[in-house]
């Protein structure tokens, strides 16, 4: 990439990382670094793992990990090389990995927006920042990349409404607060408090979100995270009980 080019991904990021302020504005970036005729592009043969024999611009792996016939390990490829790239190479990577996780962040913001009063761009900010700054830190070969950094992303974003849900949240049993049936109980924001309170570890609500709201069987994903189906079944039973104990004002010792 040339200096002229350089110059575009450094304001490109900029505009993510210090802006912050749309979504929007963040798919514009990711677009016109991965349009024209030299695109952002990962080398499809280096990667493997089912991936076209060729360049493929970073817009068209976000189509491919997105897909149903992508494989687990198609997408941890792709994102331990996003992430070292966006640690080591220039600022266009920064851009290119945040596009490709963009429908998450998407995801992660409309939960986060649904019934809040206070200003939506601020949300989208701290989504977007929090998910930078994780980007800068995370350990490419921590296992789960997509999933870390959109908590992260998601954990920053819920701090910023932990004023109005938390009280809420608090004062619901477990099964009711995983019904939507109002801003402050919904299930993803019960989960993503749980952790920035420290009440549960991000793989702990990762499992109790892939497995009780999203239909995945532990069997499934219990390999994704190093562990066997008894240590999974004991993780999240544990987790479970900690996060009720938490969620009706009780102490494990009494429930």
């Amino acid at each position: 990439m040339d200096n002229s080019a350089d110059s575009d991904a450094d304001s490109a990021a900029s505009a993510v990382v210090a802006c912050a302020s749309l979504l929007d504005t963040t798919e514009n970036a990711f677009r016109l670094l991965t349009t024209g005729p030299q695109p952002l592009a990962v080398d499809g043969v280096e990667l493997g793992h089912g991936l076209p024999a060729r360049l493929v611009p970073l817009s068209e792996l976000r189509d491919l990990l997105l897909a149903p016939r992508a494989t687990h390990a198609m997408r941890e490829a792709a994102w331990v090389h996003l992430v070292c790239q966006a640690q080591t190479a220039d600022a266009a990577w920064v851009v290119g990995a945040v596009g490709v996780a963009l429908p998450g962040l998407r995801a992660a913001a409309g939960q986060l927006a649904f019934g809040y009063t206070g200003e939506v761009h601020d949300l989208d900010a701290e989504v977007l920042t929090g998910f930078c700054d994780r980007l800068k830190t995370i350990d490419p070969d921590a296992g789960m990349l997509a999933a870390r950094l959109i908590w992260a992303a998601q954990r920053a974003g819920a701090r910023l409404r932990a004023t109005e849900w938390n009280g809420a949240a608090r004062q619901v049993p477990w099964h009711e607060a995983l019904t939507p049936t109002a801003p402050a109980a919904h299930p993803d924001l019960v989960l993503a408090a749980a952790v920035s309170e420290g009440v549960l570890t991000w793989r702990e609500a990762a499992v109790i979100g892939a497995t009780r709201l999203e239909g995945l069987h532990l069997v499934d994903i219990a390999p994704a995270i190093g562990l066997n189906y008894r240590q999974i079944r004991y993780l999240r039973a544990q987790a479970e009980q900690r996060l009720v104990a938490h969620l009706t004002g009780t102490s494990e010792h009494n429930s």
